[in-house]
């Protein structure tokens, strides 16, 4: 029996390993890895009003056993969603840009979105409940003669900030809201 190149690795090993490789650095160096970065995203309001770019710490959402646990740390929505159902019932889309007329348009992108829809207005904007965000996030990439990890050494998702002006004129925040209400 031949054996493909490459099995995917079932989500429970995954998050296991994300979270043992945090348990390996805090074991060798005595410390936890940085609880938080902090990360430009847009945010669509429900309220109707012009979509924006705002500030957000990431929260560790390893223990979360939410869909995407598996980034390790997201930014914290819960200034918009709420501690309980808003937070807990989110969802989250990924989105590749290529050729874009600004290079620096290019690259992955996570869309969130919450589900509590009793808990949340009703979106003017997108047509589901509470604000959406867009995230940036650092894809894996050849540059410079090594690879960039979308991941860092604690098992986390790396983010990059997006290009307010450019992002927002552009036809990917369309795209990217279409995609996430799909889903």
């Amino acid at each position: 029996m031949e054996v493909p190149a490459s099995l995917p690795m079932p989500s429970w090993l995954y998050e296991w390993a994300t979270g043992l490789n945090a348990r390996l650095f805090q074991w060798a160096t005595g410390r936890l890895p940085a609880s938080s970065v902090t990360l430009q995203a847009v945010r669509i309001p429900a309220d109707g009003s012009a979509p924006h770019i705002i500030q957000l710490s990431t929260v560790d959402v390893h223990a979360a056993g939410n869909v995407d646990c598996c980034f390790g740390h997201i930014p914290d929505f819960r200034p918009y969603w709420g501690k309980n159902l808003g937070w807990q019932w989110r969802d989250v889309i990924q989105f590749t840009a290529r050729d874009q007329s600004l290079p620096g348009l290019n690259g992955l992108y996570f869309g969130w979105k919450s589900f509590a829809m009793e808990m949340l207005p009703l979106s003017k904007y997108t047509g589901f409940c509470g604000d959406a965000f867009i995230v940036k996030a650092v894809a894996r990439e050849y540059a410079e003669d090594e690879w960039m990890e979308e991941y860092d050494e604690y098992g986390r998702a790396r983010y990059d900030d997006v290009f307010p002006d450019a992002f927002l004129e552009s036809p990917l925040l369309k795209m990217v809201l279409e995609r996430l209400h799909d889903r």
